[in-house]
Order: C-alpha cells, then structure tokens, then sequence
C-alpha cells in the first residue's frame, strides 16, 4: 500500500509540474495576443493552484535569498494599495488597475516564483518556456517571408504579423533576440566541453537574433534595430576581452574565432541593409542625433503638446523637418522626467499615466505615454515603486552573475595536471549545461528588457505582468541549494570541484 501511495505522488507531483509548464507556455504565447484575457486569466490561476499543491507534495527547501527579488516585487502592488489609501486623487481609474493588472501582476509573479522552485528540480523543462517566447516571432517571420513572395516586395505597409499593435510586436521579438544572444554565450562563454553543443548553440542563436532582426525590418522597428546593434556591441565587446584573457594565458582557440567572425558579420550585414533602407526611405537613422538636439527645445516650439494648435514639427537648419515619434519621444521623456521631479509618489496610474499629467496642465492635449516605459512607470509607481522594482532586477541579474561564475569552476580540476580534467558525470554535466543556459537567458533578458524599457511603451497591463513573471523565475531558479561533488585526482587525493545543482 506504501509502494502506491508514493507512486501515486510521484505520479501527481509530474503531472502538477508538466501543468505548470504548460500554463506558462500558453501563457508566453498568449500574452502577446489580442481579445485572449480568459486564456490568460485561465492559465495563470490554474498555473498558480497547481504550483501550490506541488509545493505541498515535495516540500522544496526555500531559503530567503530564494525569494527575496520575488518579494520585492510583492511589494509593488502593495505599494499600489497603500498609495490608493492615502494619497491618490484618481481613486476609481486606480482601483481599476489594482482590480486588474496589479492583481494579474501579482499572480504572475507568484507563478514565476514556483516555475523557478520547480526548474530547480528539473532544469530542462526550461524547453518549455524557450518554445513559448520564441512561437510568435518565428510564425511572423514566416508570414512576412510569404507576404513578400507574394507581393514581390520587402517593405509592406502595415504589417504586424499576429500581434496587435507594433510596439507589442517589437516588446515579443526582442524576447527572442535577447535569447539568441543567451544562446551565443553559451556558446562562446560557458562551461560545456563539446565543440559539437558549442556549434549548435551558435547556430540556433544566430537564427533566433537574424529572424528577430527580419521581424524587425518587417515592422520597420527603429528600436529593435537599435537594441539588436546595441546587444551585439555587447556582445563583442564581451569576445574581445575574453580573447585578451586567452591571449594573456596563451590558450587561443582558433575554432571560436571563426565562428564568431562568421556570425559577427551576417549580424552586421543584416543590420546595415537596414540602415540603407533607411537612409533612402525614412531617414529617421541617419539624422537621429541633430533631430533629437532639436528635439530637447521644448520652450521653442510646442508642437508636442499635440493640443490641436495648427503647429508644424520643427525643421532643422536645412529646413527639412525633424521626423515625428523622434520629436516626441524626446520631447515627452524630458517633460515626464520633470512631472516625476514634481510628484515623486506618482498617480498610481501605470496605464497611460503621463496623459494624466498632461491633461491637468494642457486640457486639450492628447498626449498619452512618453514612449519611455521607465518614464511612465515611475509616473504612475512613483519612486518608491520603481526603487522595488530596480531592487528585484539587481537581485535576479546578480543571482545570475553569480551562477555562471560558479558554473564556470567546473573545468578547473587538477591543480597538478596541465590539461583540465573532464568530468564523467553525465547526469551532473547536462544539469550544468541547462542551468547556465538558464542563467545566460536570465542575464539577457532580464537586463535586456530593462534597457529596451527606456524607448519602448510596455510599463503596463499584459506587459507589465510578462516583464514581473521573467523576474521572479530567473530570479528564483538561478538560488540553487548546492552540495560539493568531491572526485579523486591523479595523485589519488580528494578535491572538492563544483557544488552540484
């Protein structure tokens, strides 16, 4: 009867851990939908209760540094309350939200949090939520490549894939762009032994990044052509000093350099056929530095305040004028950093908050979100809301840090031997490998998204609850309750290698 009772609860306890993961990957794909609030609503509570009678059944060991950045972020919606007692002036519109997003928000990140306790256990189920970020952007690729084919023309006007709006295509792609620089840097700068993982890591984040970057082209995206620029600086900069290192203890490998000088130049390639474009369509690239000078005079020209005036953009020395979202995007970041010196408690508002600002001061604007998500966030968190929050990212992003420093131990073995010695401890090897993927994709999208929120409009609703959810899992997997594997050396001696997973 004993024999099973716990094969019964072994057999509850997979299938409570397959539901969570399941739930997290309709989830991931679903978020990114328009009209799919029940799917999403389904999916979280379900999520969340199976998670809870996991947790009952095994009873993982939980220290404090497991949920700390989880509490944290708790403590935002709890912020949220406390700001609607005592110092809100638009209580309806801000009970609203608490009602809704901070309540989803709030879930999400409790479901994130026992998602981590769970990869824990079983690392690889993290497939499961690489197949949900990645569903979208690989279905709208494929999409644009056959809108081409039959239209016989790259740029197509208003494409948007399966996504509602452009900004909400852009937040989702950069999600997979994010990954498949996790992917390069696993390649290129963890642990793994094999030349045969470390090409396929290679390939398959080349894929991802130069699919998001044709995402991007098809959205005619500025921002996420920026972001992936910017990350494979990053990145670079990140291979060169690793190769400095290697040059200093003349351990150079000539495999990687290949790959990286193969992989650098399609990205490279693929990038300045967007600048071209660009530059003989748009020009919004080629003259975003002197548009945005022109761009900080607020007191010069009003035309942001889009209040209905006939006004016209401001042109520059040549009398061409500047391009549009440029000026408001500058415009509307400066005078939201000044309406949040001004109400550093914020409105309590996180949808659409900066209109809320505008309206009392200009009442016909129709101004609604600066197109910076730090900027709105913190006009509706305030400051105490967005400190929490940026205590949670640190928290999560230094966990991660932490980790592949640990991981990367793991070929250092015999002091008396010249040549690394290599574990056979297949089950310990693959457990390394899935969690410092977990980690590089931690890194990457954690920090990655932080700064896509500077120009992007996702400090609200389904994006808020996505970016919260990210958090707390990475935060919560990458705090591994470690114990040491001690292995036998040439000399016959004992050596503590590596604190197993």
């Amino acid at each position: 009867m004993k024999i099973k009772i716990e094969q019964f609860r072994h057999f509850l306890s997979l299938s409570l851990e397959i539901w969570v993961f399941l739930a997290i990957t309709i989830l991931l794909i679903v978020w990114a939908l328009p009209h799919t609030i029940a799917a999403r609503n389904i999916s979280l509570f379900t999520g969340v209760a199976a998670g809870l009678v996991w947790i009952y059944l095994e009873r993982p060991a939980i220290q404090l540094r497991n949920y700390l950045p989880s509490i944290f972020l708790l403590c935002v919606p709890l912020w949220m309350i406390i700001h609607y007692h005592f110092t809100s002036t638009l209580k309806e519109q801000q009970w609203d939200e608490i009602d809704s997003t901070w309540l989803r928000t709030t879930f999400s990140i409790i479901l994130g949090f026992f998602a981590g306790l769970v990869l824990q256990k079983h690392p690889r189920y993290f497939l499961f939520f690489l197949i949900g970020i990645i569903t979208l952007p690989l279905m709208t690729a494929a999409y644009y490549f056959l809108e081409v084919y039959h239209q016989n023309k790259w740029v197509l006007d208003n494409f948007l894939g399966p996504f509602k709006g452009k900004f909400s295509g852009v937040y989702f792609v950069t999600c997979q762009i994010l990954l498949g620089f996790a992917c390069l840097s696993m390649a290129f700068f963890s642990p793994i032994h094999s030349t045969r993982l470390k090409f396929g890591f290679s390939i398959l984040g080349s894929f991802l990044i130069l699919i998001g970057i044709f995402d991007g082209i098809a959205f005619r995206a500025l921002n996420l052509i920026l972001i992936a620029g910017f990350s494979t600086l990053i990145f670079s900069i990140l291979f060169f000093m690793r190769l400095i290192s290697q040059f200093v203890q003349k351990n150079i490998k000539l495999l990687p350099i290949i790959f990286f000088g193969v992989i650098l130049s399609s990205l490279i390639a693929t990038l300045y056929s967007f600048y071209i474009h660009d530059k003989h369509h748009e020009q919004k690239l080629s003259n975003l530095i002197s548009d945005i000078k022109i761009s900080t005079q607020l007191e010069k020209n009003q035309t942001w305040i889009r209040d209905g005036r006939p006004i016209s953009d401001p042109i520059d020395a040549n009398g061409r004028p500047i391009n549009g979202s440029t000026y408001e995007r500058t415009s509307w970041f400066i005078r939201g950093v000044k309406f949040i010196i001004e109400n550093p408690l914020g409105n309590g508002i996180t949808h659409q908050s900066f209109g809320y600002y505008m309206r009392d001061i200009y009442p016909n604007s129709k101004a609604l979100m600066t197109h910076s998500a730090w900027v709105d966030y913190t006009l509706g968190v305030g400051l105490p809301g967005l400190f929490l929050t940026w205590l949670a990212i640190v928290g999560c992003t230094v966990s991660c840090l932490h980790f592949i420093k640990k991981t990367n131990i793991s070929r250092t073995v015999n002091q008396d031997s010249r040549e690394p010695l290599r574990l056979n401890l297949d089950n310990f090897y693959h457990k390394l490998i899935d969690t410092s993927l977990i980690s590089f994709c931690g890194i990457w999208l954690i920090l990655g998204l932080a700064f896509y929120w500077i120009v992007g409009e996702v400090s609200e609703r389904e994006y808020l609850e996505h970016y919260f959810f990210l958090i707390a899992l990475i935060a919560t997997v990458t705090q591994i309750n470690t114990e040491n594997i001690i292995i036998k050396t040439k000399n016959g001696s004992n050596k503590v290698i590596y604190n197993e997973i």
